[in-house]
């Protein structure tokens, strides 16, 4: 009776790790990864736009100027230049 209750917790245990919510396809990860590149830091004063992870978005951010947005097409429609460094859009 021992044996038959610890096999049946370790096969619960065993399914419950195999269907761990951190388990994600690849392919989810990357879009999710993607999706949150995707954040276009701009320059109210320089009217240039970056990647979120530009080093000039420090800079931006100290001087208050910085405005957020959805994508590259967005930045580009608000009359913003890209940023020469970080290439956003490429």
């Amino acid at each position: 009776m021992r044996t038959l209750q610890l096999l049946t917790m370790a096969a619960l245990m065993a399914s419950q790790l195999a269907a761990h919510p951190y388990d994600k396809p690849k392919a989810e990860v990357e879009a999710k990864a993607k999706a949150k590149a995707e954040v276009i830091v701009g320059c109210k004063e320089t009217k240039v736009y970056h990647k979120a992870n530009c080093k000039w978005v420090k800079e931006i951010d100290k001087a208050h100027t910085r405005v957020d947005f959805k994508s590259v097409a967005e930045a580009k429609q608000a009359g913003m230049k890209p940023c020469e460094d970080c290439k956003p859009g490429d």
